[in-house]
């Protein structure tokens, strides 16, 4: 696994090893925390490289055990970054994912999952948006994701490897930090328990489709474990939330009373977004089980502990 340090990779992690499979992390640390593994290190099943996804050399992926899959979530996530530095998120992203590829192919993999994302599809036109909507990402990190997409179909063709890609809408849970692409609840939630104003871009009215990482995680093993054809999956709620209700709840449950603060709206930032989640119900058997308000609990009381523990 790659980025298995990260926010959702840490999570899928502990997963994996808590069922008892055997897991290889890959990880060069710039994003992803040590601590986020504390929960599974020392475990017999798990062992830890640290390695950028760039660089990893032939021989040392040689020197690797032969592999059943392989999960590969590394990746630069920004999408502000990515337009201020687009050479460095398509190095990371695509130049990353196909190293992962090659190393597949190397130790024989039979499957291979890739944390692709909603930002392919750009603006919709058509809602619920379906894996059958055009590719029209509007920012380098989308178009990275888009064409790592592609590069995987090329290697299911050409070498065999059953190849997944698995397009996860806005992620949300513990470990997120607020840096991290698709983390408004994050910022927000600091915010919020910090008793100054939410800050929403625009007018509010912007939707979006919230997914808890433990969902995320049920599904993104499913994609591993299930027999299916492979192909692109929409991981989502399938529930549209605008992002002032999402403050107004997270005010609720801090007992917040900043309010909001309204600023000018975000260049790109696109007006709705939610997912239709029919196809991985069908193929993959996944459907999200954690409300929004019980993911937002959860998530708040992460938040919380992690300030009362800085303060002690």
């Amino acid at each position: 696994m790659t980025g298995g340090a990260g926010f959702i990779g840490s999570h899928l992690v502990d997963c994996l090893v808590e069922t008892g499979h055997d897991i290889i992390v890959v990880d060069n640390f710039s994003t992803g925390k040590a601590k986020n593994l504390s929960r599974s290190s020392g475990r017999r099943n798990l062992q830890v490289v640290k390695a950028d996804v760039r660089k990893m050399p032939r021989s040392s992926v040689k020197r690797l055990r032969r592999i059943d899959a392989v999960c590969h979530l590394a990746a630069a996530t920004s999408v502000q970054q990515s337009v201020r530095d687009p050479v460095f998120t398509t190095e990371v992203n695509l130049v990353g994912t196909l190293k992962v590829l090659e190393a597949a192919k190397v130790l024989k993999a039979q499957r291979v999952v890739f944390a692709s994302s909603a930002a392919v599809y750009g603006k919709p036109r058509a809602f619920p948006i379906s894996e059958d909507a055009s590719i029209r990402p509007i920012s380098p990190y989308g178009a990275s994701k888009a064409a790592s997409e592609l590069y995987l179909g090329s290697f299911a063709e050409d070498h065999g490897i059953d190849c997944v890609s698995l397009r996860y809408f806005n992620v949300y849970g513990p470990r997120q930090t607020a840096s991290q692409y698709s983390g408004v609840i994050s910022i927000f939630t600091k915010r919020a328990l910090s008793q100054q104003p939410l800050q929403i871009f625009g007018d509010g009215s912007q939707t979006r489709d919230f997914v808890f990482v433990s969902d995320v995680v049920d599904a993104t093993i499913a994609s591993l474990e299930r027999t299916h054809e492979g192909g692109t999956f929409n991981i989502a709620s399938g529930n549209e939330t605008t992002v002032l209700e999402l403050a107004r709840v997270i005010q609720r449950i801090t007992g917040s009373l900043t309010g909001v603060e309204f600023l000018p709206p975000r260049t790109g930032d696109i007006p709705r977004s939610v997912a239709d989640t029919a196809r991985a119900k069908r193929e993959l058997g996944f459907e999200a089980r954690t409300s929004l308000a019980d993911g937002l609990s959860t998530t708040i009381g992460w938040f919380a502990h992690k300030k009362r523990t800085k303060r002690a």
